[in-house]
């Protein structure tokens, strides 16, 4: 598999630091699973942080703290992690040459990704690994030095996290069999009973929904709905979760109504008293920890669970609205069926120099062409949002990325011929050596063949800013073929 860097322009691979009697340059890791509520705790991040704190305050000698980098929520499985990627990034950039945590399971639960790690990475970059609770020091007592006993921890680790999510899973499944709700978040307009296995009605929310089921039936837009409750500063589902201590997304503090919303609730049988669950399955140790979404047939409904918000007649019209809304929708996009759609080659990789988020990209018919344009849709989706951004036409767009993309190529020219040399040199070194081998008595003279790597190297676009439409940033993503 190439080895990847991430910068933009330079490539830099610290040396390996020579044990001397210099300190290292240490940053703490601490990790959780289930998100911190800040309460204090055995294994909570602050008590990981302080554990790995005074083990360094102990060794002033040998450390010096440079940063702590967290990941509050995080599964151990993948790497994934801001927190880890940050970590990451001051590591390949020198700002770091150790790192220290509690125990292996903090740097994660899949044996082979953390494997991989300690025994090529991070000896590759030069870096220091130290492992409190597991009295390793990699400065000491090398990984590979006690490769067994190291490896079957982590093999433990991830087999833990395999039987946790297993025994949850099961556990879920049981208590929709049942008709209880299993599901950690409330729907809007409810809350949990005193059993936490049922469902009772909101009374701060419980109205709101009922007045969306009547603006709807009145003939109102799912669209002009979401913004006339923004109006009146209703807090939208995931606000209202956050203001009261339900959930703590930081993403959630100043999100607004959205058509979704609106369309999500009045599809929902829940408002009806039923409950419908098992609509999907994630799991970290199945379809590579992706939401799967179960087909209908097998989802677990149960009837008559709880105190319904809306009749079965207002539900019904709702419905019909909401299929000939679908209807109408499809309409239009089967006007210009015969007008085919250009695949977006840079998805998911745009992003707004304003606000961070990620621009769409929409098509518009004119005059018999499709034309695409990108935008900053954060109005439309946070309170706080105040992006100028205007809609940015594509093909003048991709015009200044092209163009990026060849200065950035004119850059990487002398260092690819470098590398082209060098391996040339290599080959040449490793056949006088052969031929040598080969003129001496007794050796075999069967020959065989070299392969040496052609000097390319891959680059990719793994980000662009949009400053505005005619400035933008790239990061780039280098591969070593």
């Amino acid at each position: 598999m190439a080895r990847k860097s991430r910068k933009t322009t330079n490539i830099h691979i610290p040396a390996t630091p020579e044990a001397s009697a210099t300190k290292s340059k240490a940053g703490i890791y601490a990790r959780l699973s289930v998100e911190d509520n800040g309460k204090a705790a055995k294994n909570s991040i602050q008590n990981q942080i302080t554990y790995v704190e005074d083990y360094i305050n102990k060794n002033k000698d040998s450390f010096e703290l440079i940063n702590i980098y967290i990941d509050n929520g995080a599964t151990g499985t993948n790497f994934e992690r801001a927190g880890w990627k940050k970590l990451m990034e001051d590591i390949k950039t020198g700002a770091i040459d150790c790192l220290v945590f509690k125990d292996f399971s903090r740097i994660g639960r899949n044996y082979i990704e953390v494997g991989n790690y300690l025994e090529k990475v991070f000896p590759f970059l030069g870096v220091r690994v130290v492992s409190v609770n597991d009295n390793f020091d990699s400065k000491i007592l090398p990984f590979e030095s006690n490769m067994l006993m190291y490896s079957l921890t982590n093999i433990v680790n991830g087999y833990y996290a395999k039987d946790i999510s297993r025994k949850v899973l099961q556990a879920k499944h049981t208590m929709q069999e049942h008709g209880e709700y299993a599901s950690g978040v409330s729907p809007y307009g409810y809350k949990k009973a005193g059993s936490k296995k049922k469902l009772d009605a909101d009374p701060e929310t419980a109205d709101i929904v009922k007045k969306i089921f009547e603006w709807r039936i009145q003939g109102k837009s799912c669209p002009k709905i979401a913004n006339y409750l923004n109006t009146l500063a209703i807090p939208s589902p995931g606000l209202y979760r956050f203001l009261n201590g339900m959930q703590s997304f930081q993403r959630s503090s100043h999100s607004k109504w959205k058509s979704e919303h609106i369309s999500g609730i009045l599809s929902n049988i829940v408002y009806l008293g039923h409950l419908a669950q098992g609509k999907s399955q994630e799991s970290h140790f199945k379809n590579n920890g992706k939401k799967k979404r179960i087909p209908k047939e097998d989802w677990a409904i149960s009837q008559n669970e709880h105190l319904p918000l809306v009749t079965q007649e207002q539900f019904g019209i709702a419905a019909d609205m909401a299929e000939e809304s679908l209807k109408q929708y499809q309409k239009r996009i089967d006007a210009h069926t015969d007008i085919p759609h250009i695949e977006n080659p840079i998805r998911k990789k745009i992003y707004c120099g304003q606000c961070g988020q990620k621009m769409v990209r929409r098509s518009k018919v004119q005059n018999g062409r499709r034309r695409y344009y990108y935008y900053c849709d954060s109005k439309r989706r946070f309170l706080d949002a105040s992006c100028a951004q205007a809609p940015i036409h594509e093909i003048p767009f991709m015009d200044t990325v092209q163009a990026v993309v060849q200065q950035q190529l004119q850059l990487c020219s002398p260092l690819m011929n470098g590398w082209d040399r060098q391996r040339k040199a290599t080959r040449n070194s490793l056949q006088e050596t052969t031929d040598e081998k080969q003129r001496k008595p007794g050796r075999s003279t069967e020959q065989k063949s070299l392969q040496i790597s052609p000097g390319l190297m891959e680059i990719m676009i793994e980000k662009i800013v949009v400053i505005s439409p005619g400035q933008i940033n790239i990061k780039f993503t280098y591969a070593d073929l």
